[in-house]
């Protein structure tokens, strides 16, 4: 080791030993009472329960997803189509042209009252061209009568298409409608549509959960088996396999937490008791629930489940998240645990008053290992207030010392 080393550590450690002493022989440190909270919570991981319905194909095949991941669908919807292995890519890629072309003469058709001018116009044009056409068979020019047919025809199909009554190709909408369906009775025999049986939202991920982690099992979960979950590792699965789930419709109007503690934390819950749980993984969001369900003890542990109705995003995609299940906030004058002392038997806190030491009961509602939560009392001239300075740490103090 260099000298120059030596020299920098040796210098530390004399002002580590420096800010020592003077810590220790300060003979009173103080500080500012403040207004604060506090929470009582535990950390845990805990496991997404929820009614999913699962979406089998029983048909080997690619898969067209319709609905999109995390859209909201009603009871009858759509959600996808699995298309046999023998299906002619061809037939699907025509349905797709015709799908998009009918998207773009409705969206012309909502866009009428925009065009409304355009089309008044364009009548003008055409009763004007009818008057001259009258007027030309007066002089019987063929030559003109039909080149003011072929005008009108042109006119014609510029109002439909602005209409949308007709798309630029030449087709109208029943047209391509009707092809639509003439293609689509090809695909019948060869695809599968995957409907919702009920409300909620869509869903491809398949974690082999769905089953195990669902509402009508959670009187039955314990500890250990709850427990086991820990070391599993979940398949995210949407393979188009026959007999296999491919996409499921989850139940966002309700839904439960489930997590296994020591039964020394939770030793005052019970069920139908409010909690607030925060999740770390979601912006820290925060959300009410209800104690569902507290299992029995299994070696000191027990599942608890909770119940929430609130919904929050994203949460569909996850099965494990962080949470903290915060059972009661305390809010009043927050001190440090190290201003509290007891004194013939009360529980109170040294307070400068006029520079003189005056022993104040105080009430604690909640501490931890570095702060306390006490009530604020100003019906009481010896109470504990707002931005009064106070004791923290003195190698003796009592009733009436005069603080430098």
């Amino acid at each position: 080791m260099g000298r120059f080393v030596k020299i920098i550590l040796g210098g530390i450690g004399l002002l580590y030993l420096w800010c020592l002493y003077v810590y220790v022989s300060t003979p009173i440190r103080t500080d500012i009472v403040k207004s604060g909270k506090l929470e009582d919570y535990e950390n845990t991981v805990a496991y997404v329960i929820r009614k999913e319905d699962l979406l089998y194909s029983n048909v080997a095949g690619s898969f067209n997803g319709i609905a999109k991941e995390g859209e909201k669908v009603a009871k009858g919807a759509k959600v996808a189509t699995v298309y046999k292995n023998n299906i002619d890519q061809k037939i699907q890629d025509i349905v797709k042209d015709i799908d998009e072309r009918i998207v773009k003469i409705k969206n012309s058709q909502v866009q009428n009252d925009i065009f409304a001018g355009d089309i008044a116009k364009l009548e003008d044009r055409i009763d004007n061209k009818v008057n001259d056409i009258i007027d030309v068979t007066y002089v019987k020019s063929g030559t003109k009568l039909s080149q003011l047919k072929t005008d009108i025809n042109s006119i014609l199909d510029k109002k439909l298409i602005i209409s949308g009554e007709k798309g630029a190709s030449g087709y109208n909408l029943d047209e391509l409608q009707k092809e639509k369906e003439k293609y689509e009775s090809q695909l019948k025999s060869s695809k599968l549509d995957l409907i919702a049986e009920n409300a909620g939202i869509v869903s491809y991920t398949i974690d082999q959960m769905e089953q195990f982690l669902n509402p009508v099992n959670i009187k039955e979960f314990t500890p250990s088996g709850f427990t086991a979950l820990d070391n599993m590792e979940f398949d995210n699965n949407a393979a188009t396999k026959p007999g296999q789930a491919v996409a499921k419709i989850i139940d966002n109007f309700e839904w439960y937490l489930g997590f296994v503690i020591e039964d020394q934390k939770i030793y005052d819950l019970k069920e139908g008791d409010r909690v607030q749980v925060r999740f770390n993984d979601s912006d820290y969001a925060t959300v009410g629930a209800a104690v569902y369900y507290i299992s029995r003890e299994e070696s000191g542990k027990k599942v608890v489940v909770l119940a929430l109705n609130r919904h929050i995003d994203s949460i569909y995609r996850h099965r494990k998240v962080d949470v903290d299940i915060i059972q009661h906030t305390y809010s009043g004058l927050k001190i440090p645990t190290s201003a509290i002392r007891v004194q013939g038997g009360k529980v109170g806190v040294y307070v400068l008053r006029k520079r003189i030491a005056k022993f104040c009961e105080v009430d604690v509602l909640y501490k931890t290992g570095d702060f306390a939560i006490v009530k604020e009392n100003n019906l009481n001239e010896r109470g504990l207030l707002l931005y009064d300075e106070i004791v923290v740490k003195s190698n003796d103090i009592q009733e009436g010392t005069l603080v430098q």
